[in-house]
């Protein structure tokens, strides 16, 4: 691990996503609590919460990967990073949850522009040996805020409120963007085109001669859509990026289930307030942060499909554990579990998708994975919010980590079909 933080601006990343992500939880887990404990927030309430933070991401995800693509995702996660420094501003002054509900939909947009840009750094950071490492890395900077989140969010509610909450937001926003304003990078490297310019050769820089699946088709990428429907043969063609957004997409429609399952089972079947609530978040946390370690020690060994199938099997069996019990002990021990198995899914996932896609297309096949995140929670919480008075919290999460199992399996089969990635070599954030 020690040559990944080494690479000039990547701790300054991982410093600054940390603290970033800890604002995001923050404002994040102060709308749950206004919303779900002190308004007493029914499933319909929650559900339209949901919806709301998601759509932006959902809808207009894909759109995003084209700025990534052209400008380069250094530049992406300095719009990102400026535009929630706003958002979060314009929050503080939410008089009302309706307030909040209609000021909290940029949210979802500026976090999937951050998330993919995020997602696209890396490979343009480190070698290609190092990218499962600094996958992991980056994403335990992200996942620390899981810990440090919530329990900062009962600190900052106490003392100052959801304003306050808000102000925080916006404060590490700020960090996240003078962070990204001093990470390298390459001159000249991005042309208008979405391609990769060849900058010429310059000391530790790598090329970019090696690309998986189809080329660039130069007719394609003289337009915003002509880039998207590039974008979208990629992810329909390259048997690697389909299988990985496959997965991808049926993973998060389940996990979607258990994110809006959790207040409810606190709530409502474990008896608890919002502060049991908080710290499951954290134990959570806890586990995620550990598994990103264990994970970046591997390295390359967990880069496979089968790691990603069998991640996803052990998510649902814990998952359904965790909501399934009465228990408060058996929950958080089986919250823990859950975070582990879902750091042994996204950094090797994220890897298979950065290695099977061709460099010039990252911003626009990991925005998509973005956007499936997104679509998951706005498919899944109206249908959530009807059913739980119907089902009942634990039957629901049950299910959910039968039908997980489900997709795991399916996924283990089809991956006996895939030839390994193509690694590549890129240059420059």
């Amino acid at each position: 691990m020690g040559g990944v933080l080494r690479v000039r601006g990547f701790r300054a990343l991982l410093a600054g996503q940390a603290v970033n992500e800890t604002g995001n939880w923050v404002a994040l887990v102060a709308i749950w609590g206004f919303a779900a404990f002190r308004f007493d927030a029914g499933a319909q309430e929650l559900a339209l919460l949901f919806v709301v933070i998601s759509v932006p991401g959902a809808v207009l995800g894909p759109l995003l990967g084209v700025p990534i693509d052209r400008l380069g995702p250094r530049r992406a996660l300095v719009v990102a990073n400026a535009l929630g420094v706003l958002n979060a501003l314009a929050l503080t002054q939410a008089g009302s949850y309706k307030a909040v509900i209609v000021l909290a939909l940029p949210l979802g947009l500026i976090e999937a522009l951050s998330a993919a840009a995020l997602d696209t750094l890396p490979p343009r950071m480190v070698d290609d040996v190092q990218l499962v490492r600094a996958n992991a890395l980056l994403g335990g900077a992200n996942d620390l805020a899981v810990v440090v989140g919530p329990v900062a969010a009962a600190a900052v509610n106490a003392m100052w409120g959801l304003s306050g909450a808000f102000a925080l937001d916006a404060a590490t926003f700020l960090v996240g963007l003078v962070v990204a304003l001093r990470l390298p990078v390459t001159p000249g490297l991005y042309r208008n085109d979405g391609g990769v310019a060849d900058a010429g050769p310059e000391p530790g820089a790598r090329s970019a001669d090696k690309v998986p699946g189809p080329p660039v088709d130069a007719a394609l990428v003289t337009s915003t859509w002509g880039e998207l429907r590039q974008g979208a043969a990629i992810a329909r063609h390259n048997p690697g990026v389909r299988w990985a957004l496959g997965v991808a997409g049926g993973t998060y429609l389940l996990w979607s289930l258990f994110g809006m399952l959790e207040p409810f089972y606190v709530r409502d079947v474990l008896g608890k307030s919002d502060t049991v609530f908080a710290l499951l978040q954290t134990a959570f946390g806890v586990g995620l942060v550990s598994a990103g370690l264990l994970v970046a020690w591997l390295g390359d060994r967990v880069a496979t499909p089968g790691w990603v199938a069998g991640a996803t099997l052990a998510s649902g069996a814990t998952a359904a554990i965790y909501v399934g019990t009465d228990s408060l002990v058996v929950a958080f021990i089986g919250v823990v579990l859950w975070g582990v198995d879902i750091a042994f899914f996204y950094v090797p996932l994220k890897t298979l998708l950065q290695r099977y896609t061709p460099a010039a297309a990252h911003g626009r096949i990991l925005s998509i994975n973005q956007s499936f995140e997104s679509l998951a929670t706005l498919l899944v919480a109206p249908v959530t919010s009807f059913a739980l008075g119907r089902v009942g919290v634990q039957a629901m999460g049950i299910a959910g980590g039968i039908a997980i199992g489900v997709v795991a399996i399916v996924a283990l089969t089809l991956a006996r079909n895939l030839d390994p990635p193509v690694r590549q070599e890129i240059r420059g954030p």
